[in-house]
């Protein structure tokens, strides 16, 4: 494997994670994630993980954005002034209505208590390390309550026993049809030569005598 691809991956992956990608552009993408068809299969935990993960990775790096972009104004109204370009007026003004809630606010304080408190850095957001695996534990016994999971091994060999017993009776009742209809076809072939007889010796004691051209009555 070219070790240079998985460095551009890798590379790429992180940035995306650390929301230092724009990508408003498709050329901003690297070439090998341009051509992914991005086929992925719903019933594996792993691409159900990563399609929650990239979601909400992407809500939380527009939402980081927009109340950078907020925090840059003095008050609400100066901001609601001057809409942030990626935005229409409607969705800046919910975002604001957001951003100066009593809710937010209170989070953003006690965000800004826990980030202080760290003693190390991590990639977790304000959450605590107990939170987070916490989060992660919910998530991935939610995505095993929700996967389609296969039917046992037991389950399989008794259909596949159910549908053997299913052919070969299926099989017996075609055979006893044949037999029937071979039956049936012999009976008919014995019932037409007993009359052809009848008829032959009714014909030749009425003095009728067969011919290669046909029956003829024979002379007195």
């Amino acid at each position: 494997m070219d070790k240079s691809w998985v460095y551009e991956k890798n590379r790429f992956v992180d940035n995306l994670r650390r929301g230092r990608l724009s990508c408003r552009n498709a050329y901003d993408f690297p070439a090998w994630i341009r051509m992914d068809q991005f086929d992925l299969d719903y019933t594996r935990h792993e691409d159900v993980r990563t399609v929650v993960e990239t979601m909400m990775t992407a809500r939380r790096t527009h939402r980081n954005r927009m109340h950078a972009y907020f925090k840059k104004f003095p008050s609400k109204e100066a901001a609601l002034l001057k809409p942030h370009p990626d935005t229409t007026e409607e969705q800046w003004k919910e975002l604001c209505d957001l951003f100066t809630s009593e809710a937010f606010m209170k989070r953003s304080e006690q965000n800004k208590k826990n980030r202080s408190k760290l003693t190390v850095n991590h990639a977790a957001g304000s959450r605590s390390f107990q939170r987070t695996r916490a989060c992660m534990e919910r998530m991935d016994a939610f995505q095993r309550k929700t996967a389609v999971k296969p039917p046992p091994s037991s389950t399989l060999t008794t259909q596949s026993s159910d549908l053997q017993h299913q052919l070969a009776k299926a099989r017996d009742e075609i055979e006893a049809m044949r037999a029937a209809r071979e039956k049936d076809l012999q009976e008919f072939a014995k019932k037409q030569a007993e009359m052809e007889a009848t008829l032959r010796d009714h014909r030749e004691s009425s003095g009728w005598s067969r011919s290669a051209s046909g029956w003829s009555r024979r002379s007195a």
